[in-house]
């Protein structure tokens, strides 16, 4: 996976900045074909899809790589269709520790806590700023084995921030009270590493991102529900309803 996921012209605010989206399995085709100087058979190979397919991925990133470079547009890495392989580790002295980190990456992955962003603790809220709780799932080896409802910060100060910004036609939370209030909203939830809700500015999700929380959206009314696509793999990203 990408170390780092975002990335934009410097001296121009975020706001003021189009984007490019590229995939996950783009950055990969990306990174076999011009770091690792594999020919488009291996490439191929390497992400287990059809030669025909590594091309259409590579070509659809070297595009919006160009785009974004020599139009001055912000990139964004997320999403796709893809599998994480099993991790592997050649070491100098020839040890192979390849069992331990597959054992630690499982681990990392058993148990992880989940933040939905709600008013009555059943249904997810439309909007991130404007929810009243927080319902935390904990999940632990694809079951869920906890949920407690948590307050959340910054509620009362939405609507005014986001009409203020709308009558400028920008996107929303940029301006530096909003990041002080999302601040403040995820003080709450820095054990999370996921956060799900109906919808959400921009700026929030910068700010989720930066603090190492992955933000979720969805059309999806019912928390449970969306809990159990999300453990399934199967809950998507919709990112249009980000404003």
């Amino acid at each position: 996976m990408p170390g780092i996921t975002y990335f934009k012209p410097a001296g121009i605010p975020l706001r003021n900045l189009e984007e490019v989206c590229l995939s996950v399995e783009e950055v990969e085709a990306l990174r076999l074909k011009e770091l690792e100087n594999l020919d488009q058979a291996q490439g191929a190979e390497k992400m287990n899809i059809s030669r025909p397919t590594f091309q259409r991925v590579l070509a659809s990133a070297r595009k919006k790589m160009a785009d974004a470079l020599l139009n001055g547009k912000a990139i964004r890495i997320e999403g796709g269709n893809f599998e994480i392989a099993s991790l592997s580790c050649k070491c100098f002295n020839g040890c192979d520790n390849v069992s331990q980190i597959n054992n630690n990456q499982k681990e990392g992955e058993q148990n992880m806590k989940i933040a939905v962003v709600t008013d009555d603790g059943k249904t997810i809220c439309q909007h991130f700023g404007r929810a009243l709780y927080y319902t935390v799932v904990t999940v632990e080896n694809g079951k869920v084995i906890g949920k407690e409802q948590r307050n959340k910060a910054g509620h009362h100060m939405a609507g005014a921030e986001h009409a203020s910004q709308a009558s400028h036609g920008e996107k929303h939370g940029f301006d530096v009270n909003a990041q002080a209030s999302h601040a403040g909203m995820m003080a709450n939830i820095t054990d999370c590493q996921v956060l799900i809700a109906g919808g959400m500015g921009w700026g929030a999700q910068v700010s989720l991102k930066q603090n190492g929380i992955e933000a979720l959206i969805t059309d999806v009314n019912n928390i449970d529900e969306a809990i159990q696509l999300y453990i399934d793999g199967k809950l998507p990203n919709l990112t249009e309803r980000l404003h």
